[in-house]
């Protein structure tokens, strides 16, 4: 072997973890590139994805404070033939918040419900991605806590009229009949049985505010904050 290339060699084993040595011993840092999701928003920044979605459906707007993205008024509307979005909204949303976007049925990360009383919000399994929940405020929230695994990868809606159920949301029944986030639930989504982002479900309705006490009618426009877990 050649005595050059082991000393180069050994030198470059014994460095700290922080440089890799190149094929030439150029000493080259090699550093590992931030993920680009497919739409970014910078700190402070608010975006509109009917303008800037990488999906032809999909309209919101998403803001960044910090590591905390907000989703308001997200709606998908079904596709035509020709690939392009009708007036008619979906009945199912998907979502990726690796992306900070909208998917379609054959690359999402989660997806919500979008039809009567049904809100189920659950996971892409074949992906990888299952979901689990904990009862604590969502700020609070870190990838070393204990969660709790939802039932098929699926968090509903919960009710007095189904006891057994547990949910993100909770139906209130009559005579209001409206529908409302459960208070400190955080929903966590892992990647891998590695927990990847945390979501705090706030409303189904248009600007989070119900147009009528008694059997508010202007849904389904998801509010969510979401955040990745380092």
């Amino acid at each position: 072997m050649n005595k050059l290339f082991t000393t180069s060699a050994l030198l470059c084993a014994l460095s700290l973890g922080f440089t890799s040595c190149s094929k030439d011993d150029d000493n080259t840092i090699v550093t590992e590139q931030e993920y680009q999701a497919k739409v970014t928003v910078k700190d402070g920044e608010t975006v509109n994805l009917a303008n800037i979605s990488r999906t032809s459906n999909s309209q919101g707007t998403i803001n960044r404070k910090g590591n905390v993205y907000s989703l308001r008024n997200f709606k998908q509307f079904t596709v035509g033939d020709d690939n392009k979005a009708t007036t008619t909204a979906a009945t199912t949303y998907y979502l990726d918040f690796k992306e900070n976007d909208g998917a379609s049925s054959n690359n999402f990360m989660v997806y919500v419900n979008a039809k009567g009383s049904n809100v189920d919000l659950a996971t892409n399994s074949l992906k990888g991605y299952t979901l689990s929940y904990i009862d604590k405020a969502f700020d609070e929230v870190k990838a070393t806590d204990q969660f709790v695994a939802a039932k098929n990868n699926l968090l509903g809606l919960q009710s007095a009229y189904a006891p057994n159920v547990i949910g993100w949301a909770n139906y209130t029944g009559a005579p209001n009949h409206q529908v409302l986030a459960v208070a400190n639930r955080t929903i966590i989504v892992l990647k891998d049985n590695k927990p990847f982002f945390k979501i705090r479900m706030n409303s189904v309705y248009e600007n989070e505010t119900m147009n009528h006490e008694v059997a508010p009618n202007n849904y389904f426009f998801y509010s969510i904050d979401y955040q990745e877990l380092q």
